[in-house]
């Protein structure tokens, strides 16, 4: 048991307000405002795209955010995906004005008293996550009400014992990001070395491989669904083209899709599916994916889905095909440009040629080695 003095959230806060939202700005924007979507789950602020809005001067002066700010979203999420009480610091940015929207709760810690780093660190952790499921209870819409959420209570060492975790855990952070960096720089140099190989394996067969149409060699081939999405959680989780990264699916900043139950069995993504990206700029069109990921998931209308007959081919191998850079170069040929951007359809997809080998020792090789590539 920690000897530590117990306060609640609102007693260590200078100030706490919800933020305001402004009006559009009409060629006279006066204040950037930090919303929800802005919130990263690393405790962070993405400050790429804040929209300009227009408030007036005095309240410009009340609500502007100060250096060590820490801002919690308090309404977004569902019952299924608590996103209230995610927590942000927030760091001044020269030459700009900021405000926080209307739909987040702006903590100014009394540095008097607790680190707002210290305060950050244990509001995003497990603790307070627990707390925020209990006053928040099984309401659809899960939303903060601050007068109970500033009755936290929170452990509140020295500033000196606080300044030391608060390093600790930042040098644990870095190890962290660069044990990231280093299994990205070797996922790279292992995607360089395998790309190499397969066409080494290629070069080798000479005549010991047939070419198929991709089209003879799926089972399915289909456009994905065009609906409304929402961030909040509510519906089934799609997968839009921004989720297709190196080949894999990534699912930060996943979206949701509300549909009924039949009509999402009609686009369920099945584990090997091959996700297509038909429409994007020029650069980036035809970039693919394969799908192996536990959940019930859908996907975008400006993604192809594609099946592949198992009597042909693995969805690995067609993975590798699509992304090997003589295939990327051919679809890069026959995209349709328009104004900024790229455009494959399904017909021309499924007319590309595929090699498909014999049954030969090398090519239960190249399935390892497709395999092994793919967990890493």
């Amino acid at each position: 048991m920690t000897t530590w003095p117990i306060k609640k959230l609102g007693e260590v806060c200078e100030r706490y307000f919800s933020g305001v939202w402004g009006e559009n700005p009409d060629n006279n924007g006066n204040v950037f405002v930090v919303r929800v979507s802005d919130v990263k789950d690393d405790g962070v602020l993405d400050y790429c795209n804040l929209p300009l809005r227009y408030v007036a001067e005095k309240k410009i002066h009340k609500y502007q955010l100060q250096d060590g700010d820490l801002i919690v979203v308090k309404s977004s999420g569902s019952k299924k995906k608590i996103i209230s009480g995610k927590t942000a610091i927030f760091v001044e940015q020269k030459g700009k004005r900021i405000l926080a929207s209307n739909f987040v709760l702006v903590l100014r810690p009394n540095q008097r008293l607790v680190l707002p780093k210290w305060l950050l660190f244990y509001l995003n952790g497990d603790e307070a996550k627990e707390f925020i499921k209990k006053i928040i209870g099984i309401t659809t819409y899960p939303n903060l009400k601050p007068q109970e959420y500033l009755k936290m209570e929170i452990p509140l060492p020295p500033l000196k014992i606080q300044k030391r975790i608060v390093a600790r855990i930042e040098e644990l952070f870095e190890k962290i990001d660069k044990a990231k960096e280093l299994r990205e720089k070797a996922l790279e140099e292992t995607e360089q070395i395998f790309q190499s190989a397969l066409q080494k394996v290629f070069d080798k067969t000479g005549k010991k491989y047939n070419l198929k149409l991709l089209k003879e060699v799926l089972t399915q081939i289909q456009y994905g669904i065009s609906k409304k999405m929402n961030e909040i959680g509510e519906g089934y989780k799609i997968l839009r083209m921004d989720n297709i990264v190196n080949g894999r699916i990534d699912v930060k900043n996943i979206k949701y899709v509300k549909i009924e139950k039949n009509e999402f069995l009609k686009y369920k993504l099945e584990k090997g599916d091959i996700l297509f990206n038909r429409v994007n700029s020029f650069e980036l069109v035809g970039k693919t994916g394969i799908f192996d990921l536990e959940g019930d998931y859908t996907f975008a209308s400006y993604l192809i889905r594609l099946r592949v007959n198992p009597n042909f081919l693995t969805p690995y191998f067609l993975n590798y095909f699509f992304n090997s850079p003589q295939t990327q170069d051919k679809l890069r040929f026959i995209a349709r440009r328009a104004v900024q951007q790229a455009n494959i359809n399904a017909k021309e997809v499924s007319s590309l040629s595929i090699p498909l080998f014999r049954l030969f020792p090398s090519k239960k090789r190249l399935w390892i080695i497709l395999m092994i590539c793919e967990k890493k």
